[in-house]
């Protein structure tokens, strides 16, 4: 039996992001849960198999050895012994997956695409390649097309907390803040220990803050004062009532009758 640890669609992750005034989108697209990929410059990318360490190495020697490599990301390396296993086993969806995560770790999407798809055709149910290929078209721009992949993930496994914080991300860099919200709520509920969804919610609700602001600056003008400061002094004193009970913060905003 294989092991593939790349293929967990269920991984959590931390995330430690000081939140100011960059874009929801680079945020969004930090939050989405495929990985840490960094790319490794001047690597070779061409998928050419390995000669064994053994004789008669087996598909699963060289998975095992791929997942060490992209452990220790040698992404080219994974790509290479990954390639070993299909031309050993070619009809096997999840090495080809697999093979499709190392290409986007080295950012080489139209590789990836090609294997997470060719992963797809072999496997229709295979929930890591469409949740994978999801967060290329992400990074690609193509949201229709990750949206649908998410779709489809929640469609076969409706309690997998990481296909709605993926598609919620979708929705909150298209500025559909309804629908990402409501995502990175049921996250939360189906799996609390998953802690991206709370990052998530974190940029969402600053996106929303700086959103209002905006909204607040355009009907009240330049010059008028907001309580407890500017924005980020608003959210430090925010931080600071919940850890110190001072509900200060909130009564700068009450309004008398009009």
């Amino acid at each position: 039996m294989f092991s593939y640890p790349f293929l967990r669609i269920r991984g959590k992750g931390a995330w430690g992001i000081g939140v100011g005034y960059i874009s929801l989108l680079t945020i969004a697209l930090l939050l989405l849960t495929q990985g840490n990929l960094l790319a490794q410059t001047g690597s070779e990318t061409e998928p050419e198999c390995d000669k064994p360490f053994i004789e008669d190495a087996t598909p699963s020697y060289y998975i095992g050895l791929a997942n060490v490599r992209f452990e220790r990301k040698d992404f080219a390396g994974a790509v290479r012994a990954y390639t070993c296993a299909i031309d050993l086993q070619p009809d096997f969806a999840p090495t080809y997956a697999n093979r499709g995560y190392a290409y986007a770790a080295l950012q080489d999407s139209e590789k990836a695409l090609a294997d997470y798809n060719r992963a797809l055709e072999l496997d229709e149910n295979l929930l890591a390649a469409y949740t994978n290929r999801g967060v290329l078209y992400t990074r690609l721009g193509n949201f229709g097309l990750a949206i649908g992949d998410f779709d489809l993930v929640i469609a076969l496994d409706p309690e997998n907390a990481v296909a709605y914080n993926n598609r919620g991300i979708v929705h909150a860099a298209e500025n559909n803040y309804e629908e990402a919200m409501a995502d990175f709520q049921q996250a939360i509920t189906l799996d609390p220990d998953y802690t991206t969804p709370y990052a998530s919610l974190a940029a969402l609700y600053s996106a929303l803050a700086a959103q209002n602001y905006q909204t607040f600056i355009r009907k009240a003008g330049n010059l008028a004062p907001l309580p407890a400061g500017t924005p980020n002094e608003v959210l430090t004193a925010v931080d600071d009532s919940l850890r110190n009970g001072d509900f200060a913060v909130w009564l700068a905003l009450l309004s008398p009758a009009r």
